[in-house]
This record gives structure tokens, sequence and C-alpha cells, in this order.
């Protein structure tokens, strides 16, 4: 098991890298956060007045991360897929 957790937190539009070495105490000790391009697509909900309220949104929800420290994120609002290289301490906490 890695020390260090890899999550993606779609409402939060980011990818973040946690020490969990104390799970008691986790801390962030990395993070990324995609750029919206022409592609992010619109999303809309319905308010309770009936109106739509819209606003153009990362929403990375899916990641993985392979044995040399690749992360592979996706995101569902078209804006498409990145490719990261884990780095500085969260790369030693991971120990690739």
């Amino acid at each position: 098991m890695r020390a260090c957790l890899f999550v993606a937190q779609q409402h939060q539009q980011l990818s973040r890298a946690i020490d969990n070495r104390d799970p008691f105490k986790p801390r962030e000790v990395g993070y990324y956060i995609p750029a919206k391009t022409g592609k992010t697509d619109k999303r809309c909900i319905k308010l309770a007045d009936g109106k739509e309220r819209c606003k153009v949104a990362i929403q990375t929800n899916n990641l993985e991360v392979d044995d040399r420290g690749y992360i592979y994120i996706v995101d569902r609002a078209n804006t498409g897929m990145h490719i990261l290289q884990v780095t500085g301490e969260a790369r030693k906490i991971a120990n690739f």
C-alpha cells in the first residue's frame, strides 16, 4: 500500500495527492487544477423558481495512477484527458 493517496474531487474541480502516513493527520502534498478549454461544456441546474443557472466548470472524476508515477485524469465536461507525472514530495512519499 502506498503512503500517498491520489484522488479526484469533481465538485472542487481538482485532483489531490494526500500524505496518509499518519491516518489521523492526512495532509495535502500536491494538487492539479485543469484549465477550461473552448470544448469544456456548460453545466446547468434548474432552480426552485424554474429558472436555469449555468456555468462552465471542470468536472474531473476519473483518476488512475500507474507504477511509474503517471496520473491519468479524465474530465466529464469534455475538457479531455490529462496525463500528469508525480513529482516532488508526493513522489518521495509514494515511493515510485
